[in-house]
This record gives structure tokens, sequence and C-alpha cells, in this order.
């Protein structure tokens, strides 16, 4: 998707990707997942958001509000003005970051 300019894509997808990896991360620590998208209030359900870094969390929220404006058709027209390459490969980033961030986490309980 990068690579074919579908950048308000990959941001989506980075969304979903960090959902998942929290979500994988909740159910590892043996708690029930929430039906709930909001990465935020999904991080806050871990018993590792104390080692989560704080200049995370503007993204985090970014990502969220994304989320739900994305799901409108008449937000996408908006959206692809705002997100240009710099902002989805700043995203794209970010996912592998936290995907990685959460998966040693998750590694550090089944041992």
């Amino acid at each position: 998707m990068y690579k074919t300019g579908r950048y308000i894509y990959v941001v989506y997808m980075a969304q979903q990707a960090i959902e998942k990896v929290v979500k994988a991360l909740i159910e590892a620590e043996g708690k029930i997942i929430p039906f709930e998208h909001n990465l935020r209030r999904l991080l806050n359900i871990t018993g590792s958001i104390r080692d989560f870094p704080d200049d995370w969390w503007t993204k985090i929220d970014f990502l969220s509000q994304y989320y739900l404006n994305a799901r409108y058709k008449e937000d996408i027209t908006i959206l692809q003005n705002k997100i240009t390459s710099e902002v989805a490969k700043e995203f794209l980033n970010f996912a592998k970051e936290v995907t990685e961030w959460c998966t040693l986490r998750i590694k550090s309980i089944e041992l």
C-alpha cells in the first residue's frame, strides 16, 4: 500500500496492527479482551502500561481518532490531503515499534 501511494490505508493498517497486538498482550496477561478500538483504553488495561514510552501517547491518540474518521466515506477525502508519504512512513515505523514492544512483553509472560 505504501509503494502504491495509498497512504491513508497505511495509517489505517498501522492502527489495526497496534490494536491486534495490544489485544494479544491483554490475552497473554489473562485478561478479557474488550470490544474496543480505542488504543489508549486498550493499553490502559494491560499491566505493562507503566513501561509504555511517554512520547508514544500522542501517536496512539492520533491513531485512535484516525480509526474513527477513516471509517466514514465523507472523511476520507479530508484524510487523503493530510496523510503524506512521510506521515504514512512515520506511522508504519511506529506500528513496528509498538508491535516489538508488545511482543517482548508477551514473550516474557509466556516464559
